[in-house]
């Protein structure tokens, strides 16, 4: 799955350099997002929060016509930790690379707007561990006026995964599925700035792992100068309930915690000509953490820095 990815980066850098055809609305970036965590073993945590820390070169893409009725788009990248010998035989658990294609339609029924689609996400890891996603996106805009709009965004996925989860000998295949949700109000001012406040919700249920149920309030804020535009956000955590589901052991089934977490940052780009853009994101957050009895940890915070450069053909 390395090889795709890689063979994936290639073809877009190379597609950077072609001449985009007139009758299309096309884009690739490449750039590399940076996370970075705190050790904090010196107030009881079981293990480094360093060893998360992680360097992740990423090629993504959208390709529409001019007239937009449709859109794929998809990304690839690899991430790199360099703390790695952190983990238990020097081999990091966490995810290593990930390559996703996703298409979606666009149908306007006077004041409505569908926006339903398909996609595939592929995980891949450096153990005997994998998960492939495959997403249904029923997507919905409703235009109040021609400046206030109602969105309903989101998918709902069903998983083919492989991997040891509670109390497996050897990595074993599970079926997982799940939906993410995001649902509000956008608002367009005189200025040609927006804002957008909408609430979010996920459910993700790993079989034979855990369950998660999160809630989220967002906040996003839309300016332009220039060839400058930000966009400051907001992600408050309403809830983040993690339940137990082991299949081998009865004392772990419901047990609960509230391992919230919340952000908030910056996102942009900045025109350098006409078809170059350098895009931008960086943000802080704060993650509560709690032992699968519901005994409290310290935080599990990160630090966020993406950076980027666009190619619109």
């Amino acid at each position: 799955m390395k090889r795709s990815a890689y063979t994936f980066v290639l073809l877009g850098t190379s597609l950077m350099m072609i001449p985009g055809p007139s009758f299309a609305r096309s884009w690739v970036e490449i750039g590399a997002e940076y996370e970075q965590y705190l050790d904090e073993t010196d107030k009881g945590v079981t293990y480094n929060y360093e060893r998360l820390n992680s360097e992740t070169p990423y090629i993504r893409f959208s390709h529409s016509p001019s007239n937009n009725k449709w859109n794929i788009w998809g990304r690839a990248f690899t991430k790199i930790y360099p703390n790695e010998d952190l983990f238990t035989n020097n081999t990091t658990t966490s995810i290593t690379e990930r390559l996703e294609l996703h298409y979606t339609k666009m149908i306007r029924r006077g004041s409505w707007r569908f926006r339903p689609g398909f996609g595939i996400r592929y995980n891949g890891y450096d153990i005997d561990r994998h998960e492939t996603e495959y997403r249904f996106y029923p997507q919905v805009d409703y235009f109040l006026t021609q400046k206030n709009q109602l969105f309903f965004n989101g998918h709902w996925y069903i998983g083919d995964s492989r991997g040891k989860r509670m109390s497996d000998s050897a990595a074993q295949h599970y079926v997982d599925w799940g939906y993410e949700a995001e649902f509000g109000l956008q608002h367009r001012f005189n200025d040609g700035s927006a804002i957008r406040p909408h609430f979010y919700n996920e459910f993700d249920s790993f079989e034979n792992n855990y369950d998660v149920k999160y809630w989220q309030f967002r906040l996003v804020y839309t300016k332009k100068y220039g060839r400058a535009t930000i966009n400051p956000f907001i992600r408050y955590g309403l809830g983040r309930i993690i339940t137990d589901r082991s299949h081998h052991d009865p004392e772990r089934w419901g047990l609960s915690r509230n391992n919230n977490y919340s952000r908030a940052g910056i996102y942009g780009n900045v025109g350098i000509s006409g078809k170059w853009h350098i895009t931008y994101e960086t943000y802080y957050q704060v993650e509560h953490q709690h032992s699968p009895q519901g005994d409290e940890l310290p935080d599990r915070d990160k630090s966020f820095f993406k950076l980027g450069i666009q190619r619109i053909f």
